[in-house]
Formats: structure tokens, sequence, C-alpha cells
């Protein structure tokens, strides 16, 4: 088989009813493109090997390779399976229920032969359009769990179709299994201070069967767990990175615990008392977390850098304001002050992770 262009890879796990229409999609550009179209036969249950062991024969189908794997283990493993099957030199992967039209795959492909992308330093992804809220809200609240973990801001990270080089793919370690695959992708490129080039795109109802991973509230729940632990890990193995997360945590318990030092040596050590011994703490406390803030930051890599720090000093302020609040409300309560002025240290170090999480990290470009 000669070198192909393009290679997409479509996961499936019981799409009986689904295939033969998608193949019939995708027929439509057969000649048009040079791609090949891989259906990943995802452990599925129903007569889906069937029907397309049934396709793949059929005259007109030469695009057609088909993958099957056994036992399910999930949907990353399906696609990953699937993207390493291919043969094209650039590579893309969708979903095969209709929720985004296959046309889609091929609108990106003409952002890259109309637009010249450059792949090495670009991927190219759907952006989703047309949800209904309740599905919006999921997401939402799902990208901004993945981006406090990560420490990137990642939008609509489910949407599809992604386009990408074979030099992109190869450079993979060890990927996800499941339902995490796409964040893992995202999160490599901007690792790699790739660009994001976004593309709008309908998104639709299924055309047949139903969701694999809501189908109780119960599933729902495991695959939820399951992909949050699933992004720890992710930021559990590049916590040696500037931007990390978790190691901004660390550097930030640990200026806690000098901050508690100083406020304790000026409650026992001066007569300043306990109000001005822990906003001073605070204070220092604060402005170690700001240094600190400007030794990790990727100034290559952000954009607006001025801009960047002024809002991070802003979120700063916030997090004070936070601080003097609870020794203010501990105080009021009787607390004693040891106990407050670890209250007071621990919802600075949470208001700074959220407030840096969401408003001042560097983003991926977009295009």
């Amino acid at each position: 088989m000669s070198k192909l262009t393009y290679s997409i890879v479509l996961p499936c796990y019981n799409e009986a009813d689904n295939i033969p229409i998608l193949i019939e999609r995708f027929k439509k550009f057969h000649g048009k493109y040079s791609f090949e179209l891989l259906l990943v036969n995802n452990g599925s249950t129903d007569h889906s090997a069937e029907v397309m062991r049934k396709a793949e024969k059929e005259s007109g189908n030469e695009f057609l390779r088909i993958i099957h794997i056994e036992n399910n283990v999930g949907y990353g493993h399906g696609i990953q399976t699937g993207l390493s099957h291919a043969q094209g030199s650039i590579l893309s992967y969708s979903h095969a229920d209709f929720q985004t039209p296959p046309e889609d795959i091929f609108k990106a492909f003409d952002l890259i032969e109309n637009q010249k992308f450059n792949l090495d330093r670009t991927i190219i992804k759907g952006f989703r359009i047309n949800r209904s809220d309740d599905k919006t809200f999921l997401t939402q609240g799902l990208s901004h769990t993945v981006n406090l973990l990560l420490g990137k801001k990642l939008n609509d990270i489910n949407g599809q179709p992604k386009v990408f080089s074979r030099e992109f793919f190869e450079s993979f370690e060890k990927p996800p299994t499941d339902f995490s695959y796409d964040v893992f992708v995202l999160y490599t490129a901007s690792m790699k201070q790739m660009n994001l080039a976004t593309f709008d795109v309908d998104f639709n109802e299924r055309l047949h069967g139903e969701s694999k991973w809501t189908t109780d509230i119960w599933q729902k729940n495991r695959t939820i767990l399951k992909y949050l632990r699933s992004i720890f890990l992710l930021s559990w193995g590049n916590r040696s990175h500037s931007e990390n997360p978790i190691k901004q945590l660390s550097q930030f318990f640990l200026i806690g615990i000098l901050n508690y030092l100083i406020f304790f040596a000026l409650l026992k050590g001066s007569s300043v008392g306990y109000l001005v011994s822990s906003v001073m703490g605070c204070l220092i406390g604060v402005g170690l977390m700001f240094l600190v803030y400007l030794y990790n930051i990727n100034k290559e890599s952000c954009k607006k850098i001025q801009q960047q720090i002024l809002i991070f000093f802003l979120v700063g302020l916030v997090s004070l304001g936070i601080s003097v609040a609870t020794i203010s409300i501990g105080e009021n309560l009787g607390v004693i002050p040891e106990i407050g002025q670890i209250m007071a240290i621990a919802m600075s170090i949470i208001s700074f992770l959220i407030g840096t999480r969401f408003v001042s990290y560097p983003v991926i470009s977009e295009l």
C-alpha cells in the first residue's frame, strides 16, 4: 500500500447500526482526498464485527481498514491502537456516533491544505457549538477541574476531530486508556509549546445507540472518578515542570511553614499582638508566593507577560484579603491564635492555586 497523506481513526463500541451509514458518508470523499479510514472495533458486544468485515470486502471501500480489539480496555486504548496502525503522515481521530459529523474531519484537512499549517508546531481540533446547557455545564465543570490539576487552560477538551502529525503522535509517552485520552493529547501539545488551531463544529444528537459512559448514575460517577484519577496521575508524572500545580503546591506548603514560623516568632517574641503578627506573616507569605510565581513562569510561552504579572499580583491581594478575613473571623469565634493562623495559611494557599490556575497561567496559543 502506498504512503497515505491522511489517516482517520474512529473507535467503535457497539455501533453496528451506525457503521454502514458512517462508511457511506466517508465514501463521498474517496478519490478527492488521499486517506484511509480505520474503524476500530473496540471490544463490541453487538454485531459490529460482522458489519465491519462485510463492509471491508465491498467494492468501493478500498479506503477502509478494520482493527479488532477483543476486549474493551477503554476509549483511549481504542484510539491509541488505531493510531498505531495508521499509515498516513497526518493522523486524526473522532467519534463514530455522528455527534461530530464525519465531514468535519475533511474541513480540518482543508485547513491544512489551504492555510499551510505547520503541523510540526500545530494541532487542529473542532470546537463544539450548539450544545445543550446540561452538557455544557458538565463539560465546563470537568474542564475547570482539569485546568486546576494540570495548570493548563484546555478548552472544549473532548471537541472532535483532532488532527496532528505523525511525529507528534510518536512522542506520546504512556498515554491513558480511558476517557482522559483527549486531555492527554492537548496537555502533551501544551507541554511542547505547540499551537492549537480550532474551528467550529456542530454537536449533533446521537444517530443510533446510547452513551457508553452515562448509562446510569453509578456508571457516570465511576467514569468521572476514573477520569479525574488519570488526570491526577498525568499531573503527578509531570510534577517536575515549573508550572505544575503539584510542584507549586509543594512550594507553597513550604512557604506556609515559613509563614507560620514568622507568625509564631512575632507573637511570642514581640508585643505587636495576634492580629498584627498574623497579617505580617501572611503578607510575607503572599510576597514569597508572588516571587515563586515569577521564578516559575515560562516567559517565552506566556503571552502578555506584564498583564499576567499584574493579574497575579491582584490574585495575591485577594489571597491576602481572604487570609486577613479568616484571621478576623477566627478571632471573633474564639479560635486560638495558632489554629487561626493555620486556617489563614490554608485559605491563602487554596485561593492562590485557584486564582493562578483560572486566571494567570500561560495558555496554548489559538490561531
